[in-house]
């Protein structure tokens, strides 16, 4: 006896009010595919109500079955000024460089029992180019359900570019065995430190993930992060009034349900170290941090924020500490991480806005260059 095949039906929310009314179904759908934190739709609500331009226009791509919800491809379609070609985009993608957030290991979510369904019919719907020219995947992992996806796809017209690594320890080994992964020389340098903070009265540990105290740890958070980027000649992303309204908007949305902390190291009165986390089930995500630079060479103050965060999640079970996306050489590869590639990808509906694409990104190129030449640099 024959079954049939599930139908699998597809609807696009298209406004912010059905957008906030998903939250209860997209979170038991998240739950069922063991989706990362940077899927759920505190992140992407919470993106769209503070980046979303006036032009852009939301694709929530909803898949199901029967009544219930079986799968979501959270996407929206930008366009740059006068321009009247469209580009689909993953929500939380395509901010201006100065406010982004870093959005990551973005994917299609799919219920494990309708997973290929599900991929197909966000490919088809992807690839079928009746609202846009061109498509921009960024920050997935090489081995998401998109990327197997469109690689099995030989008719679309793909260009992907690698954009680094994801960075992660391994929670399942003890701390004698994560400590072996790390060179000998940084374990002597680490010694060194550790011995001179006991003489100190070692690193004490605050955490701030109540409501009240949110408002201040960013602050003191904010503060260090541009202490450690001044020391860089670089900006700080805390500067940024979208991204510091994003943070606050989204604390407030997940302080209850214990998906973030601001864990903040002291060495007697003085504040060394801030380390900026969000949870899901399986893993801790460090997200951003700040600390004393003054005392960066002889406390070594991030890196035993990080050993010690590492160990807590150890504690209750996870089974990662994410220190997410860098391009080597990167100091997270200090840590005895695993590395797993990451993509970018772009998907042209025609031949002739692929080469309108190389185009423009070959001018971008040159006029980078040119400006480097008279010293005018890219923030």
């Amino acid at each position: 006896m024959s079954v049939e095949a599930p139908h699998l039906s597809m609807s696009i929310v298209s406004d912010s009010e059905s957008f906030a009314d998903m939250a209860d179904e997209w979170r038991a759908l998240a739950a069922e595919a063991s989706v990362c934190f940077f899927m759920s739709w505190e992140w992407h609500y919470t993106w769209w109500t503070v980046y979303a331009k006036s032009n852009d226009r939301l694709n929530l791509v909803r898949f199901t079955v029967g009544n219930k919800l079986v799968g979501l491809l959270p996407m929206y379609t930008s366009r740059a000024g006068i321009n009247p070609m469209r580009t689909l985009m993953f929500l939380g993608t395509g901010e201006a460089r100065e406010d982004e957030v870093a959005t990551e290991y973005l994917d299609v979510i799919a219920h494990p029992s309708h997973k290929d369904m599900v991929v197909k019919a966000a490919i088809d719907w992807i690839s079928s180019c009746d609202s846009w020219n061109t498509v921009e995947l960024r920050f997935m992992l090489d081995d998401a359900l998109l990327v197997t996806g469109y690689r099995s796809k030989s008719e679309l017209i793909v260009v992907e570019h690698n954009v680094g690594f994801r960075y992660r320890v391994d929670l399942s080994d003890d701390e004698a065995a994560h400590l072996a992964k790390i060179s000998k020389s940084r374990l002597k340098r680490i010694e060194r430190s550790r011995r001179a903070l006991e003489r100190n009265g070692g690193l004490q540990h605050n955490s701030v993930h109540s409501q009240r105290e949110l408002d201040a740890a960013f602050k003191q958070l904010s503060e260090l992060n541009h202490e450690r980027q001044a020391h860089k000649v670089r900006k700080s992303v805390f500067a940024s009034d979208k991204f510091r309204r994003f943070h606050h908007e989204l604390a407030r949305r997940i302080v209850d349900l214990n998906a973030v902390d601001i864990h903040q190291y002291r060495l007697e009165a003085n504040l060394l170290a801030v380390l900026y986390c969000f949870y899901d089930e399986h893993t801790c995500y460090y997200y951003q941090s700040g600390f004393s630079k003054r005392a960066a060479n002889k406390y070594m103050p991030l890196t035993f924020a990080h050993f010690a965060e590492i160990e807590r999640n150890r504690g209750k079970q996870r089974k990662y500490y994410d220190f997410m996306r860098a391009e080597p050489p990167s100091y997270k590869e200090d840590f005895g991480c695993e590395a797993t590639p990451m993509v970018s990808t772009f998907l042209f509906c025609s031949r002739t806005r692929l080469m309108l694409f190389n185009f423009t990104k070959l001018c971008r190129k040159n006029l980078v260059a040119g400006l480097g030449l008279i010293g005018i640099k890219r923030n």
